[in-house]
């Protein structure tokens, strides 16, 4: 990490801190008929911390490997802010001589904010920054983006089932001229079915749409999360690649993740 990209991760966790001590811990409605699954409901904004591993099987026959470490943070009721950090690998042969692993693309929502809110639906609006920080061009798109996303919620009549669908739009504006400029739409579904306090599981397809070569591309992505602790869940997923040839598109991928409640009573009891 240079002394740029040093001075760009202090300038976001400075714009971030100040949230935390305001995070509140008012309870989102659509989150009262399924609390113990909060974090994987597009609507909420609980204030946390993630850390997750993720390793990709492109179909062009290369390995690409994340780490990324979240943390989100609510502000008042409505309002939220995140910020990625991820390392990654990647097997990619070309370009000769660049690095393979490193810091990849910063990304940092500048401010979600819940548009509806009531006891049994949500709709959610949010503009993201991804920035050019990849110290390889392996490691990232060399473009600086930014990334408007709106979501809805549900809560279904059975107890514990949720459903969502996430409009995610992403346009390149500045960069490294040498590189393709990035224009897709990303549209995904989410299902959540609670088994217990404990456990719940995920499905979630998510639709490609490139505007710069044109065509569609889907990875239909499971996951399964377990509550460890009042505070803290631990989930494991996979993902497969149905169709497409966007660059998002994998033949597999499989990830690994934990993260932790602050300032956050989910009310959740032992069975």
């Amino acid at each position: 990490m240079n002394r740029n990209h040093f001075r760009i991760l202090l300038i976001l966790l400075f714009l971030q801190y100040p949230g935390i001590p305001s995070a509140q811990t008012a309870e989102d409605t659509t989150s009262r008929q399924q609390n113990s699954s909060a974090a994987d409901d597009p609507s909420q904004f609980f204030t946390r911390i993630e850390l997750f591993n993720e390793l990709q099987h492109n179909p062009k026959d290369y390995y690409w490997n994340q780490t990324t470490l979240r943390t989100i943070v609510k502000l008042g009721k409505r309002f939220t802010t995140r910020l990625d950090i991820p390392y990654g690998y990647s097997s990619f042969s070309s370009p000769e001589g660049a690095k393979h692993n490193g810091l990849g693309d910063i990304s940092f929502r500048l401010l979600g904010f819940k548009l509806i809110d009531d006891p049994k639906s949500a709709i959610t609006l949010s503009m993201e920054v991804s920035l050019n920080t990849a110290e390889s061009k392996l490691l990232g798109t060399g473009k600086n983006m930014i990334i408007p996303l709106l979501s809805y919620t549900r809560t279904l009549k059975k107890p514990g089932n949720l459903v969502s669908v996430v409009l995610q739009q992403t346009n390149s504006f500045s960069g490294d001229e040498t590189r393709e400029n990035v224009s897709f739409t990303k549209i995904q579904g989410v299902y959540i079915k609670v088994w217990s306090k404990k456990m719940w599981t995920v499905v979630a397809p998510v639709l490609y749409i490139d505007y710069e070569h044109g065509g569609t591309s889907m990875n239909l992505e499971g996951r399964m999360v377990y509550a460890t602790a009042p505070r803290s869940n631990f989930w494991v997923q996979a993902g497969a690649g149905l169709y497409g040839d966007f660059i998002l598109r994998y033949q597999w991928a499989a990830q690994v993740g934990y993260r932790y409640f602050l300032f956050r009573n989910l009310n959740w009891k032992k069975k």
